[in-house]
């Protein structure tokens, strides 16, 4: 790899790094704080007539659904055979995964950043604010679900999935990170490439308020994250092979 090359993949590498970080970091305050209503809203759409109401609500949805679009559109787009055979060809297999987080990172910063609230429609409410222990409730299983996501990231190689380990090994002439890896554990990759389906759909839906915006992101996202994420029984065999193994020597250490 010449040395023009090996900079711009590295500052790519890191540019995705430092974008994934920030859009995650952004994104937990976005999903996981707690909703206030605004008093002024809920008049504000008690007002309109119903003319002008279904003009607010269809205005509100049809951006926000257009936001959504910006981000799993390319989300999904890029994971494709025929854009990971372009790059191929091109002599950039090892930046397509830091290309890929950094697109992906900066549309959905986008989708936060132009999100459309709905705070007069609600769907459901709960107080957390005036009761403590639901308050904590709340935060507690938001942090451990993003602990267990986060957890589950680091055990499959974080570095690889944001694309920096690929740079690297481009860069010092070693084959690429995922073949250092089992088949059974590179196919169930290929299924799944980041945790954790559960502890997202906990997250998206384990709100104090529900809003109608909210309803319609929570819904899209739960139904693309089932689509996308298809493990199979091999999968769920492999995995169920590993945790015995795992359990296994955990025992012997406690043993010995």
């Amino acid at each position: 790899m010449d040395y023009f090359r090996k900079v711009s993949s590295f500052t790519l590498a890191g540019g995705s790094c430092m974008a994934t970080f920030l859009a995650i970091n952004k994104l937990i305050l976005f999903l996981s704080t707690p909703g206030e209503v605004r008093l002024e809203k809920v008049w504000f759409y008690n007002f309109l007539d119903n003319a002008t109401l279904t003009h607010e609500i269809l205005s509100t949805i049809v951006a926000d659904l257009l936001l959504l679009c910006l981000f799993i559109l390319p989300h999904s787009i890029l994971k494709a055979d025929a854009v990971k055979g372009f790059f191929h060809r091109r002599g950039l297999s090892s930046c397509e995964r830091s290309i890929y987080c950094l697109v992906s990172s900066s549309t959905l910063m986008v989708l936060m950043k132009y999100w459309v609230a709905a705070p007069g429609l609600i769907i459901w409410r709960l107080d957390v604010a005036a009761q403590d222990r639901l308050w904590w409730l709340f935060v507690l299983i938001h942090a451990f679900a993003w602990i267990i996501i986060f957890g589950g990231s680091l055990i499959m190689d974080l570095i690889e999935i944001m694309g920096a380990k690929q740079v690297y090994h481009e860069a010092y002439n070693l084959a690429p990170p995922l073949l250092y890896k089992a088949i059974e554990l590179r196919r169930l990759y290929s299924h799944v490439r980041h945790p954790s389906f559960i502890c997202f759909t906990i997250i998206l839906w384990t709100v104090n308020i529900l809003t109608l915006d909210r309803f319609v992101l929570n819904t899209l996202l739960t139904l693309y994250m089932y689509l996308a994420w298809n493990p199979d029984a091999q999968d769920l065999q492999y995995h169920r092979s590993q945790l015995s193994r795992k359990k296994y020597e955990l025992s012997l250490k406690i043993q010995g």
